[in-house]
C-alpha cells in the first residue's frame, strides 16, 4: 500500500512510543504525524519533536477556530490533530503513523468513513497490555507521573481495553522485542 497512515493505539504505558520510533528508525521513510496536547512535557519531550505543546487555552482557541481534525479530552487534557500538520505530511510520499489515544483512532476512522481516499490509506493498531497489573507496573516504571495520574490513566485504560475489537490489528503486548516484531509484520504486509 502506497503511502499508509498507520494508526497505533492503546492504553497509555501499552509502550505505543517505543514500537513505533522502532518503526521509524528502522524505515526512514515512516515519519510521525506530531499531534497536540494541553498537558506539560515529560522528562526531555520537546516541543514540535514529541508534541505540540500548547497551553489549554491556546488547545480551546484552536477547537473554536476548526484548527484539529479531531480532538479528545483524556486524563483532564487536550489531545488533537492538527488539520494543518496532517495536510502538510500528507503532501509528502512517506508512510504516516499517528500514535493517538482511543478516542482519537475513534474519530479518525468516522473521519476515513466519509473520504474514501482515507479510508483506502488508513489502518489501525491497537497494543493490548498482558494484564492491567502489568499496565499499572509499567506507568509506576516511568517516574512521570503520581499516583493520582496513574490512578486516573488507569480508569481510562480500563475503558480504552473494550475498543480493541474495533481495530484491524491488535497486538497482545509481550515484551518490548516481540511487540516491534509484531508492528513490522504488520507494517511489511500492508507495504507488501
Amino acid at each position: 500500500m502506497k503511502n499508509l497512515i498507520l494508526i497505533i493505539s492503546g492504553p497509555a504505558g501499552s509502550g505505543k512510543n517505543t514500537v513505533a520510533e522502532r518503526l521509524m528508525s528502522e524505515f526512514p521513510t515512516v515519519k510521525r504525524v506530531i499531534t497536540s496536547t494541553s498537558r506539560p512535557p515529560r522528562g526531555t519531550e520537546k516541543d514540535g519533536v514529541d508534541y505540540h505543546f500548547l497551553s489549554p487555552r491556546n488547545f480551546e482557541t484552536g477547537i473554536k477556530n476548526g484548527d484539529f481534525y479531531e480532538y479528545a479530552k483524556v486524563h483532564d487534557r487536550y489531545y488533537g490533530t492538527s488539520k494543518k500538520t496532517l495536510n502538510d505530511a500528507v503532501g509528502k510520499s512517506d508512510d504516516l503513523l499517528l500514535i493517538i489515544d482511543v478516542q482519537g483512532a475513534k474519530s479518525w476512522k468516522k473521519i476515513a468513513g466519509e473520504n474514501p481516499e482515507l479510508k483506502k490509506r488508513m489502518r489501525s493498531v491497537f497494543i493490548a497490555p498482558e494484564s492491567t497489573d502489568e499496565l499499572r507496573r509499567r506507568l509506576a516504571g516511568r517516574g512521570t507521573e503520581s499516583s493520582e495520574e496513574i490512578e486516573r490513566r488507569m480508569k481510562t485504560a480500563f475503558d480504552e481495553l473494550k475498543a480493541k475489537d474495533s481495530f484491524d490489528y491488535c497486538i497482545d503486548s509481550k515484551s518490548k522485542d516481540e511487540d516491534y516484531s509484531a508492528l513490522k509484520k504488520i507494517y511489511l504486509n500492508l507495504k507488501s
